[in-house]
């Protein structure tokens, strides 16, 4: 597995005004990132309430797009906790729903890439989420988590910013991928207009991929 393993050390505190945070309140450890109940990262009520994508639209170049949520509730909160919040056990609830979308669906793949984050977000993160979510998800799923891709040139508009078919356009070119002549899985942790994903699957099929799905934990 050509994987590099991220070791996260939790910040011992941040100041707000005067007072100075420890990590368990700046992070919220210990709680459930939906309603912030003590206890798990995710609480038997929050998870009872997620709901399925309400969209299901394909997306060009890939062969089937899974994801268990909607990107709203205690979904959305677990996303923004393992992508702003630095809490690395976000990812677990993630990883076990994209599991079970995965052995429901099936999946051609046999091996699992991640769409890689900008340089910068991830030192000051101290680690690459989607990269974290590939490796619990191929750990559980006994598919090799590969570092196939990689961004190339400047750093691109921010997508948020944009509309559809500008997103599009604004991702042209903007992933470069390792030699691969297996099928791949695209781990992310969210799918929006499914740019990232094409322009992700159009450098793995030049790279020789034979087939590209995408598993992502929600979808909006």
């Amino acid at each position: 597995m050509d994987v590099t393993p991220v070791v996260y050390i939790e910040p011992m505190g941040a100041r707000v005004g005067n007072r100075r945070l420890g990590a368990a309140q700046f992070l919220g450890a210990g709680a459930c990132a939906g309603c912030g109940s003590r206890g798990a990262v995710l609480c038997t009520g929050c998870r009872s309430r997620l709901a399925r994508p309400l969209q299901d639209a394909p997306v060009p170049g890939v062969k089937q797009v899974l994801a268990p949520w909607d990107y709203a509730g205690a979904a959305r909160s677990l996303i923004l906790t393992l992508k702003l919040r630095g809490r690395r056990s976000a990812a677990e609830p993630l990883a076990d729903a994209m599991t079970k979308e995965a052995l429901a669906r099936g999946l051609e793949g046999s091996a699992i890439a991640w769409v890689p984050g900008h340089r910068a977000d991830t030192r000051l993160r101290g680690y690459d989420h989607a990269e974290v979510l590939a490796a619990e998800v191929g750990a559980r799923l006994g598919l090799p988590a590969l570092r196939l891709l990689r961004r190339a040139g400047p750093r691109r508009a921010d997508q948020t910013a944009l509309g559809r078919e500008d997103r599009w356009e604004n991702l042209e070119g903007a992933f470069l991928a390792r030699n691969c002549r297996a099928g791949v899985v695209v781990v992310d942790d969210l799918v929006t207009t499914g740019a990232t994903a094409g322009a992700c699957s159009e450098a793995l099929r030049n790279a020789g991929a034979q087939t590209v799905e995408l598993l992502a934990a929600c979808r909006a």
